[in-house]
């Protein structure tokens, strides 16, 4: 905050704080619209992360609970060979969107769940106990693929609307009264100036009338 002692009570120096102001409040209005953008993104993937999670959770549990009863069953060793023949690459398409200067990512992945004969074993010498855990573990990688970049955006998204907040209460709360209070302090400064100028003009115009009286009295 500028102390009052070191504000030059200049028209110049009103001036250039109307202008400091008027761009403060500008930038205000550019970061308000920002969050906006911000918030409407942000609401629309909240509906979707919450989907999806609900969805990923009820898969995992149930994938928990068989996987358990599955390696008591079938064995360790069975059940990492297996999975280790059961492997599949894949393939990301990534993309970035911008909202206003902030990006995000979307990303697609292709479908993962595979019937019984994709799988690469033999689906005869198997149970029906390790084809769920094989399904619902395609199923919750695939819903794990669709939540991530959501999950990724939100805590982005999220971190960029926080710093806009604390930029935006400085502004308002700081920046934009600071300015104010000092075009006050100018301008009275300056209407006090003017007023001493017609209060000293008006004292030399009757100094100069009361002298222009007396030498005609004179004469």
């Amino acid at each position: 905050m500028a102390a009052v002692t070191s504000i030059r009570t200049t028209r110049d120096e009103l001036l250039r704080t109307r202008r400091a102001l008027a761009t403060a409040q500008q930038g205000k209005e550019i970061l308000e619209k920002k969050k906006e953008a911000l918030l409407g993104r942000f609401l629309i993937m909240v509906r979707q992360y919450k989907g999806k999670r609900e969805a990923l959770l009820g898969d995992l549990v149930r994938l928990k609970g068989l996987l358990a009863l599955t390696v008591a069953r079938e064995g360790t060793v069975t059940i990492r060979s297996l999975a280790l023949a059961t492997s599949q690459r894949v393939e990301l398409d990534i993309a970035q969107d911008n909202i206003m200067g902030t990006v995000i990512f979307r990303m697609k992945a292709p479908a993962l769940r595979r019937d019984l004969l994709s799988r690469g074993y033999n689906p005869a010498s198997v149970s029906a106990r390790i084809e769920s855990v094989a399904s619902i573990s395609e199923s919750v990688l695939e819903r794990m693929l669709a939540i991530a970049h959501i999950e990724h955006n939100l805590k982005v998204v999220g971190r960029e609307m926080g710093g806009l907040n604390r930029k935006i209460n400085a502004l308002d709360e700081i920046t934009i009264p600071e300015f104010k209070r000092v075009i006050r302090y100018i301008q009275d400064a300056l209407e006090q100036n003017e007023r001493e100028e017609i209060f000293r003009l008006k004292m030399i115009k009757r100094v100069q009338a009361a002298k222009a009286e007396a030498e005609a009295g004179v004469l």
